[in-house]
């Protein structure tokens, strides 16, 4: 059985590849849970110490995310805590996923829309980060 809460805690989700990195993790729960099941992805992140054009673009990407979800069949919601700065994923499963990069793994991606790495995950490179699984009670 499946989640039906996860939460996200990454305090940079501030741009676009951060966000399309999130909205992507967003479509594979999407891909993986039943048609009739409800899954709920709260994200907590950081509003940053950008210029306030920034900020704004931060919300807009979040609000699309939220939207997309929808379409998806995925509850998304947000919140910033400005204290925030490890990185994880938990579930209402028992576990918690400890993320040392974030979620941002990935190289530079080519804006080149025939590059098949700008459209799938399985043709990108990635940095070097670590993962953890934890069992909690």
């Amino acid at each position: 059985m499946g989640a039906n809460e996860i939460v996200i805690a990454d305090p940079y989700i501030r741009m676009y590849h951060q966000a399309r990195n999130l909205m992507e993790l967003v479509e594979a729960i999407s891909k993986t849970k039943s048609l009739a099941d409800e899954v709920k992805v709260r994200l907590v992140t950081t509003k940053g110490d950008e210029e306030p054009q920034w900020i704004a673009k931060q919300a807009e990407f979040l609000e699309n995310i939220k939207e997309g979800a929808s379409i998806a069949g995925v509850t998304f919601s947000y919140e910033f805590d400005e204290n925030l700065h490890d990185r994880s994923i938990t579930t209402d499963t028992g576990w918690k996923i400890v993320l040392g990069r974030g979620l941002d793994i990935y190289q530079n991606v080519s804006s080149n829309s025939f590059d098949p790495s700008s459209r799938m995950q399985e043709f990108r490179q990635v940095k070097a980060f670590g993962i953890t699984y934890v069992r909690e009670e």
